[in-house]
């Protein structure tokens, strides 16, 4: 039997509801690994907030994905991609967590192939009562996010897609303000199409109240002009030939014919089609439609950004008038094919 290694880690790995796990132990024992894993049950948990309204109790899912979380940390070989759940054998859940539980994870993990494993699992409260046994698979086999065609058979615009991690490496917004999840397809330059999936979990929905009449659901015409607005952005940055930097800003400098023929709810998808018209020295103009399937819900007949330098709006803080915010397209100097943006041009979207 080896020493053990204890680790510390507070931020879990990849997409997750909560950094479920403080610690870790772990040890070889002959075939197999052991690990032991502390996972506590904060009442500042917002989590718990919603699970129940008055009663917290920790979910069981989170059980699930406390497990998870330390299968991924204490087994994934270094450059490995992460181990991820592909199978649930059993479950059974045997007492409720209620803050301040705190849960303790007795796992055992044999290989089972490369990057695989089979791992059995019980959990203990601190007064000793047995919470839970789970027995699991994981495998190191990365996960490929779709790009391209909308799988639904929706239109698209000619040439390829971006998946959501190469958005997120375009656009410098952050949750809760990153409202593009996937374009469809683009012609960089002139076209492009995108879409974002309005869910009930979104912050504007949090305030509501459970007797708010259907028509509260609506999705704020503001959010949805944001993300109409990050997808122009998107238009731009995918044609330019030069690395994004730090050096300037896009304001939102006007707007034309802005019309709202309907709304998106939850559980709809807004897609997004936007045309960059032209760019006049340091100014572009643009046109953009938003459908929910293919019902038109937003136009814009003329939408308008302006490339301004950071330091000179540094130096003007407060003085000028032009409201900052993502809503237009990103332009360069003038290029001699319209809307186009010279190579030289180095530019950041800012909200």
């Amino acid at each position: 039997m080896s020493a053990p290694t204890v680790t510390t880690r507070r931020c879990p790995p990849g997409a997750a509801p909560l950094a479920a796990v403080d610690d870790l132990q772990v040890t070889a024992v002959g075939e197999h690994v052991e690990v032991i894993a502390a996972v506590p049950v904060r009442p500042d948990d917002p989590n718990l907030c919603g699970h129940f309204p008055g009663f917290p109790v920790f979910p069981g899912v989170f059980v699930l994905e406390a497990l998870a979380q330390a299968v991924d940390i204490a087994l994934r070989g270094a450059g490995r991609p992460r181990l991820r759940t592909r199978a649930v054998e059993a479950v059974r859940f045997l007492a409720p967590l209620l803050p301040p539980d705190r849960l303790t994870l007795d796992i055992k993990a044999v290989a089972d192939g490369p990057d695989r494993w089979a791992v059995t699992a019980s959990g203990r409260r601190d007064d000793g009562t047995v919470t839970v046994t789970m027995r699991a698979r994981f495998d190191g086999g990365d996960l490929v996010e779709p790009t391209g065609p909308d799988p639904s058979g929706s239109p698209t615009v000619t040439g390829g897609g971006l998946g959501h991690h190469q958005v997120r490496a375009l656009l410098p917004q952050r949750y809760p303000l990153l409202l593009v999840d996937r374009v469809l397809g683009l012609a960089p330059g002139d076209r492009i199409e995108a879409v974002k999936t309005v869910t009930a979990t979104e912050p504007c929905y949090r305030a509501l109240t459970d007797d708010a009449p259907p028509g509260d659901y609506a999705y704020p015409a503001s959010l949805l002009v944001e993300s109409l607005g990050q997808t122009a952005a998107l238009l731009w940055l995918t044609g330019s030939n030069t690395p994004v930097g730090d050096e300037h800003v896009l304001m939102f400098v006007g707007a034309r014919d802005f019309t709202f023929d309907g709304v998106a709810y939850p559980g709809d998808v807004l897609r997004h089609v936007v045309h960059l018209e032209r760019v006049i020295a340091d100014t572009a103009f643009a046109t953009g439609e938003t459908y929910v399937g293919d019902r038109r819900i937003a136009r814009v007949g003329t939408l308008m950004a302006a490339r301004r330098p950071r330091t000179a709006l540094t130096a003007t803080a407060g003085a000028e008038t032009a409201t900052s915010g993502t809503v237009g397209v990103p332009t360069g100097r003038e290029s001699s094919r319209p809307g186009v943006p010279p190579a030289s041009s180095n530019l950041r979207w800012k909200g």
